[in-house]
């Protein structure tokens, strides 16, 4: 057999895989939410914090305020339920106010009693 010699060197096409090779920096390292909270600075958490209670705050006040809506709607129903009933009292009131002084009333009146009525001396009463 032949032998090689010493400055002759051969290539061979070797199959190279088709997944990339991992380095180092590729691995993925567990990271303890611990070690996330130390990386962030002490103003991005109070950011964070006061950022939390202001949207808490503000979604206190929009109940409070449709509450306060409400109830504001409800006494303004209320009144107005009053104003109506009031009204259908006062209208009821001024008809049979026109029905009892009617002349034809107040001569009807006056004849069963024994008194006479001069007609020049009645006027309407308003």
């Amino acid at each position: 057999m032949a032998e090689l010699k010493n400055n002759q060197q051969t290539q061979f096409d070797y199959a190279q895989p088709e997944q990339p090779i991992q380095t180092p920096d590729s691995f993925e390292v567990f990271v303890s939410p611990a070690d996330r909270l130390k990386k962030i600075s002490r103003i991005e958490k109070i950011v964070a914090v006061g950022l939390l209670a202001m949207l808490i705050s503000m979604a206190i006040i929009m109940v409070n305020t449709r509450n306060d809506i409400s109830k504001t709607q409800n006494d303004i129903t209320n009144t107005q339920t009053e104003i109506d009933k009031k009204e259908k009292t006062a209208t009821q009131l001024q008809q049979e106010k026109n029905e009892l002084s009617r002349s034809d009333r107040l001569k009807e009146i006056a004849e069963k009693d024994g008194l006479s009525i001069n007609d020049e001396n009645l006027r309407k009463v308003k």
